[in-house]
């Protein structure tokens, strides 16, 4: 068993018992082809897990076809299955082609993968040394800097990289001494991309001067992942303090009770925990000093991704950046079937017993719309009918969502509120049949 088959029996073997399947990441390129021989190679040691392949075409380059057909080949070699992902893609305006193809490949593996498989990933010493070098002329943070992580999990799924302690001269060398026959691809050679920048340019310089460079960078990298470990445990240990009533808003007398250093720790954990884009440092300034610092009767803005932090009542309210309804439009509901919005929300219905809105006839068909001004409602248990503008002032909601709430009206009367009230008289009583009408978004 040659030292790099050693090595990646010993990165393995502690993940062994928690999968079915090793998956490989395999573009045809040197690194991954070692990463799938080699673990071929070694499969006797691990009777229990399956070994599969995915390659994924970009569409990007003329001959992407001929690679992924050499791919196959060596699989039918190694005698293991291979999926081979079409994409096609268009890099957007203004996107890195590298980030995008990259994000892009992930997500088309994603699709193949359950929770019992470990996908390998070839990347090695030098990639992390590229890529540490690379968010550092972003100027990134501590998470960026701790660069790609060993293992991770991505929704339910095992990410591992085996080779991250060996050389690229490590895995060459294997490729030489196996006869292996693998795709150079041109646009790695092409030095308008930062990474080829630094790979070609850069840091053969940089060795010469520091030969064991891979290795420092590596342990800086490791260093960084070790803060960045100890940052979380600390935004997780402060958000649990904040005993939040939901999980988009959080309340600015707890953040601000906080070292500086602590509030922008706990705002990129919060937000990540969101299921949010992490803003970067200067749109993160800009939610405390323009939002978290306004007036109470203000009405601030950070939007960054697609998202919006705003505040009201002394509350964050971390939100998906959305359109409103158009202010004419309506729909008459037979109620007999969800009925779908024009934000991607759906009402449905259940019928119950004594609640809800009174089950109407039949024939009397429910019309759907959203604010335009000038709605009142009676709220159970009161003698007169309010502006649905102060009720809401009331309910807490923030301005920016009370124009999509939906309203139901029976004729021309606004009979409920969706989701906070049914007004008077459209109450079922305890022995009428009622519909509890509700979003499903």
């Amino acid at each position: 068993m040659s030292a790099l088959e050693t090595s990646l029996l010993e990165q393995l073997r502690p993940f062994s018992s928690s999968t079915k399947r090793y998956v490989v990441a395999y573009s045809g390129g040197c690194d991954s082809h070692v990463l799938l021989h080699a673990l071929v190679q070694i499969k006797d040691q691990f009777p229990s897990q399956n070994i599969r392949a995915i390659h994924v075409d970009h569409g990007l380059q003329t001959h992407s076809p001929d690679w992924a057909e050499h791919c196959r080949q060596v699989c039918v070699a190694l005698n293991v299955p291979i999926d081979v992902l079409q994409l096609n893609l268009s890099i957007p305006k203004g996107e890195s082609t590298e980030a995008y193809a990259r994000q892009q490949r992930y997500a088309a593996i994603q699709t193949k993968l359950t929770a019992d498989d470990i996908l390998l990933l070839a990347q090695h010493q030098d990639d992390q040394a590229e890529t540490l070098l690379l968010q550092m002329l972003r100027g990134s943070g501590v998470k960026g800097l701790a660069s790609m992580p060993f293992s991770k999990q991505v929704d339910g799924v095992h990410y591992l990289r085996p080779l991250l302690n060996l050389t690229r001269n490590d895995i060459q060398q294997y490729a030489i001494d196996n006869q292996l026959n693998w795709i150079d691809d041109p646009s790695n050679e092409d030095t308008r991309f930062d990474r080829n920048f630094l790979r070609h340019e850069i840091i053969p310089k940089l060795k010469s001067r520091w030969p064991s460079l891979s290795d420092t960078f590596n342990r800086v990298a490791s260093h960084q992942a070790e803060a960045n470990a100890l940052l979380t445990e600390v935004a997780a240990q402060d958000l649990k303090s904040f005993e939040l009533d939901k999980t988009n808003t959080l309340p600015i007398e707890s953040l601000v009770s906080l070292s500086p250093a602590r509030q922008r720790n706990v705002l990129r954990y919060w937000i990540e925990q969101c299921g949010s884009p992490v803003p970067d440092s200067v749109q993160l300034q800009r939610i405390l000093d323009e939002v978290v610092a306004a007036a109470d009767d203000a009405e601030p803005l950070v939007s960054w991704s697609g998202v919006n932090m705003r505040r009201y009542r002394a509350v964050l309210h971390l939100d998906r950046a959305s359109s409103h309804p158009p202010s004419n439009w309506q729909m008459n509901w037979d109620w007999q079937s969800p009925l779908n919005l024009p934000l991607g929300q759906q009402l449905r219905i259940r019928q119950l017993a004594g609640q809800g809105l009174a089950l109407p006839s039949q024939d009397t068909a429910l019309t759907v719309r959203f604010r335009r001004g000038g709605e009142k409602c009676q709220l159970p248990g009161r003698k007169h009918r309010h502006e649905l503008k102060k009720l809401m002032q009331d309910w807490g909601i923030p301005p920016w969502q009370r124009g999509n709430i939906p309203l139901i009206y029976v004729g021309d009367e606004l009979a409920q509120v969706v989701g906070y009230s049914v007004c008077e008289p459209y109450i079922a009583r305890a022995d009428q049949t009622g519909l509890d009408i509700y979003l499903n978004d």
